[in-house]
C-alpha cells in the first residue's frame, strides 16, 4: 500500500478502535488535501485541461475575467499541473511568505493558461508541492501539456454538445493512441463539461491515475453539456 494511503487507513483504524469512526470502508477513504506537506513527495501528476466556455458562463463573464473576451476566446485552457498521492493530494507547500513568480515567467504562460492570476494561484497551491522552482514547474506543465492532442470534435465547437464523460475520453484516446482509459477522467459543474484531468508519472510519462481521477467521483452523470463560447452561440 503506498505510503500516503497507508497512513490514511491507520489513521481511520485507530478512530474506529476509539469508537470514533470506521475503518476504511471497501471503497477506501475519501482522498482529500494535505496542506504543507513536504515538496516533491509526490506520486504521480494530474494536467487539468479547463473547459473555458463553462468557466465563463458560470462565473467569469460576471467577474470580467480576461479569458471570456470576446477577442480571447478559447476552449480548452491549461489549468495547471497537480501534483498528487495515491490517495489524496499536496497542497500549499510552503511556510512564511507568498511565493514570488518572475512576470517573464508569467509572460510565458499567457499563450496557454487564462491570466495572471490563475498562473500565480496554480504555482503557489499545487507547483510549491513539487519541489520546483516557478520557472522548472512551468515548464513542466507546458511539455505536459505539448504532450497531449485535443480531439477535433472538441476543438473550437460551433454548436452547443451533448455528450457522455466516457464518450470525451474516447475521444481523447483516439486522438492519443498513447491513452489508455484508465489515464484520463471529466468532471463536471452543473451539468457542464468542467475539466478534463490526464495522468502522468514525474517524469511525464503516461500513466492510471489514482484514486483522486476517480470518474464516478468527478461526474457521475451519463450525459453533460458541453457549451460553446458566448462568441459561437
Amino acid at each position: 500500500m503506498p505510503r500516503r494511503s497507508a497512513s490514511v487507513c491507520a489513521l481511520a483504524l485507530a478512530a474506529s478502535l476509539l469508537g470514533i469512526a470506521p475503518a476504511c470502508a471497501d471503497n477506501g477513504p475519501e482522498p482529500h488535501a494535505f496542506r504543507h506537506a513536504d515538496p516533491g513527495d509526490v506520486d504521480y501528476y494530474a494536467l487539468v485541461l479547463s473547459w473555458s466556455p463553462t468557466h465563463c458562463l458560470t462565473e467569469g463573464h460576471e467577474r470580467g475575467d480576461d479569458q471570456c473576451d470576446e477577442d480571447r476566446q478559447a476552449d480548452f485552457v491549461l489549468h495547471g499541473l497537480w501534483p498528487q498521492y495515491d490517495l489524496g493530494w499536496p497542497e500549499n507547500c510552503y511556510h512564511g511568505e507568498r511565493p514570488w513568480i518572475s512576470s517573464d515567467v508569467i509572460q510565458e504562460m499567457r499563450g496557454i493558461m487564462p491570466d495572471k492570476e490563475i498562473v500565480i494561484h496554480e504555482y503557489k497551491t499545487h507547483g510549491t508541492c513539487t519541489g520546483l522552482s516557478p520557472s522548472a514547474y512551468f515548464a513542466k506543465a507546458r511539455k505536459a501539456y505539448e504532450q497531449v492532442t485535443i480531439p477535433g470534435s472538441l476543438d473550437d465547437p460551433q454548436t452547443q454538445l451533448f455528450l457522455s464523460p466516457e464518450k470525451i475520453e474516447s475521444e481523447f484516446q483516439a486522438a492519443n493512441d498513447w491513452m489508455q482509459p484508465d489515464m484520463i477522467a471529466v468532471s463536471c459543474r452543473r451539468g457542464n463539461l468542467f475539466d478534463v484531468r490526464i495522468c502522468f508519472s514525474t517524469e511525464l510519462e503516461p500513466q492510471a491515475c489514482g484514486a483522486n481521477i476517480d470518474q464516478k467521483r468527478l461526474c457521475p452523470l451519463q450525459r453533460i453539456t458541453v457549451p460553446v463560447s458566448r462568441s459561437d452561440r
